[in-house]
């Protein structure tokens, strides 16, 4: 067996960071997993709520850069944006100074909470029809449940960017990317 088998079945996945894991900027070497209480956990949730949404949005550019065919990660691409969604209502609520409840359910939580316009509320409907109890898209299928549906993947992608806009208007009080001025006319 080579050395490097053996490190690879031995050795701790995780240690403290030391000067091996420091790195000019974000697009240096070496990359790495950043165990951090700052970054896991976060009181509002609101750093996880954009961990999420940003793994979602690489998946979606893998499969429109034809890295990865779109029939094999359907699943983790709805997960991803379906619990972006989950946790930025619940800092939303956070926000609105209420505690929200450990419910998965996007229906329950948008119900308590304020603000959120018709469309919004619309689209979250929609994500939380596709998995209600947030097990399908974790654990697999839940028989009869669906009916074979399709989402044109870029409208998909723009219209969670959308949400995801409202979601940083409403929480964090800060203007959002907007990419979609850029497209209003197309």
């Amino acid at each position: 067996m080579s050395d490097r088998l053996r490190t690879l079945m031995t050795a701790p996945l995780f240690k403290e960071p030391g000067s091996e894991a420091e790195r000019a900027d974000e697009r240096s070497y070496p990359k790495g997993i950043l165990l951090a209480p700052m970054g896991l956990a976060d009181p509002d949730l609101r750093h996880q709520a954009e961990q999420y949404f940003i793994a979602a949005e690489a998946m979606v550019g893998l499969v429109l850069d034809n890295k990865v065919a779109d029939y094999t990660v359907p699943t983790p691409i709805l997960f991803l944006y379906r619990h972006s969604f989950e946790l930025y209502l619940k800092v939303l609520i956070q926000k609105q100074g209420r505690q929200p409840k450990r419910k998965h359910s996007l229906r329950e939580l948008v119900e308590v909470s304020d603000g959120l316009p018709d469309w919004a509320t619309q689209r979250l409907y929609e994500l939380d029809d596709i998995d209600l109890r947030s097990v399908m898209l974790r654990y697999g299928g839940v028989p009869g449940h669906l009916i074979e549906q399709w989402a044109e993947l870029t409208f998909f992608r723009d219209a969670m960017r959308l949400l995801r806009d409202l979601f940083i208007v409403m929480v964090d009080g800060r203007q959002p990317h907007q990419w979609w001025l850029e497209h209003e006319d197309a």
